[in-house]
């Protein structure tokens, strides 16, 4: 009986060790990563119930005292919530239990609502692009984030990987870097219709002031998923300069509750470069406020990179050969470039020629010269095309200075602004030097010799009068 009494002593020790060991298990901590936070966004975890389970099994609670027993309660008093809160013994302990009647996303939406002064546990971001916190006591959480746009709840057994369903991409594009004055650029901003759910309201604004160079053609247009948009079903707001009455830019507010979250949204719309483009660089930038939490003025913000749209310039610089200090004025320039059509044997190669029109103040290329616009060389040698796109160009001369000789050839001059910031724009305007050389004085018709008969036979006519009157002289003296 001794040794089976020690036995049996022996069995209850190890019983209660492992039952200790389950114990620290249940009683262990966990971690939640985010896999795709969004960039400046801050992702904060918040215990709302305590949690024991065995298996598949869990038992979740929460204590009167804590800070989010208002909240749930509150909740959990609503018709059709689906939620149960059933108080243990008296004690300050209350069991959580749900129906298939509870809905996730409408806890989440009452939580969001009263987040509002809670503490969290702050998700710190990794080397890898991820966003996540270690430690947590094992519970029932919820994670959001300053862009509103994570309210999932999780029991973190014992390593949670989570993905932000609603990111907020944001992304502004153009058809053209570099541009002629007078050629329209087309802009196109993509995003999609966030996470709504939960939200009364929800505001998804883009604005979009255009820069001095570029005139806005208040061409705003709006398709989500596959369906254009009706004008009167989005708010458009179009900014004027109130100067001149010129369209700046525009507002534009989109019922993102009205369609399917997660849907493309596309904005596109068009400006035209103007000649306060040249030699600068236009850069334009869209901004998205949208709706980060739940009262009415919690927005947030993102800014699209800076889009780059420039024009370029040729500057002539006349000279005298070998003299580049002796600038020449009155050389006439024209402007053209080479445009091919068609490919292999068909291919056809012609020129235009740059046209300045003053009325509308943009570049045109027409095919007859005598339609270019002609520029003449100042008194310190200089003349400009203005408003160019990147390319290959030929300037030819059409007139020289009086007493210097006509170019035989085109000057072939290469404009390539890509390297340009709006720090450095040495790039936009391009410098031709163009030398002339003057030219040989050719003797006349006849040359000289006419000249000298004309003197020899004037000295010939005095000595022959001096002669004359010399004789009659001697002649009377007889």
């Amino acid at each position: 009986m001794k040794h089976a009494r020690k036995l049996a002593s022996l069995l209850l020790a190890l019983v209660m060790v492992f039952a200790l060991a389950t114990t620290a298990f249940a009683a262990g901590s966990g971690s939640i990563t985010v896999d795709n936070p969004i960039t400046s966004q801050t992702y904060t975890a918040y215990k709302i119930f305590d949690v024991t389970y065995s298996g598949d099994n869990y038992s979740y609670t929460i204590d009167s005292g804590s800070a989010w027993f208002g909240t749930v309660q509150t909740y959990a008093s609503k018709t059709g919530s689906g939620l149960t809160l059933t108080q243990v013994n008296g004690s300050t302990t209350y069991n959580v239990t749900t129906t298939n009647a509870f809905s996730a996303p409408d806890f989440a939406a009452a939580l969001k609502a009263a987040v509002s002064g809670k503490n969290g546990t702050e998700l710190a971001k990794q080397a890898d692009g991820t966003a996540s916190v270690s430690n947590l006591p094992l519970g029932y959480y919820f994670v959001t984030s300053t862009s509103g746009a994570l309210c999932n709840l999780t029991t973190t057994n014992s390593t949670v990987t989570i993905h932000d369903k609603n990111d907020m991409p944001f992304e502004k594009v153009d058809d053209k870097d570099s541009a002629d004055v007078g050629q329209t650029v087309n802009y196109t901003i993509t995003g999609k219709v966030p996470d709504h759910t939960g939200f009364a309201t929800y505001i998804y604004k883009i604005t979009d002031t255009m820069s001095e160079g570029l005139t806005f053609k208040k061409d705003v247009a709006v398709k989500i998923g596959d369906t254009q948009i009706d004008a009167s079903t989005v708010d458009t707001w179009i900014a004027y300069t109130p100067s001149t009455g010129a369209a700046t830019g525009f507002e534009l507010t989109i019922p993102v509750k009205s369609y399917t979250i997660g849907a493309e949204i596309e904005v596109t719309y068009s400006a035209v470069v103007n000649e306060k483009a040249v030699a600068k660089i236009e850069n334009n930038t869209a901004t998205l406020k949208y709706t980060n939490g739940p009262s009415t003025d919690s927005f947030g913000t993102i800014m699209t990179e800076p889009v780059p749209v420039y024009s370029s310039k040729i500057v002539i610089d006349k000279y005298e050969t070998d003299k580049e200090n002796t600038k020449l004025a009155g050389a006439k320039f024209v402007l053209y470039k080479e445009v091919t059509t068609g490919e292999g044997e068909a291919a056809v190669t012609s020129k235009l020629y740059y046209k300045w029109n003053a009325t509308d103040k943009k570049v045109e290329w027409v095919e007859n010269k005598s339609e270019a616009t002609e520029q003449t060389t100042d008194n310190n040698g200089e003349a400009s095309f203005n408003g160019l796109a990147d390319g290959k160009y030929y300037l030819l001369e059409t007139a020289a200075p009086a007493g210097y000789n006509l170019l035989t050839e085109p000057v072939e001059v290469t404009v390539n602004g890509s390297s340009a910031t709006t720090e450095n724009k040495t790039s936009l305007s391009v410098t031709a030097e163009v030398a002339n050389s003057t030219g040989t004085l050719l003797p006349s018709t006849g040359g000289m010799g006419t000249t000298i008969f004309y003197v020899l036979g004037s000295i010939l006519a005095v000595g022959a009068i001096v002669l004359l009157v010399t004789q009659k002289r001697m002649s009377a003296a007889d």
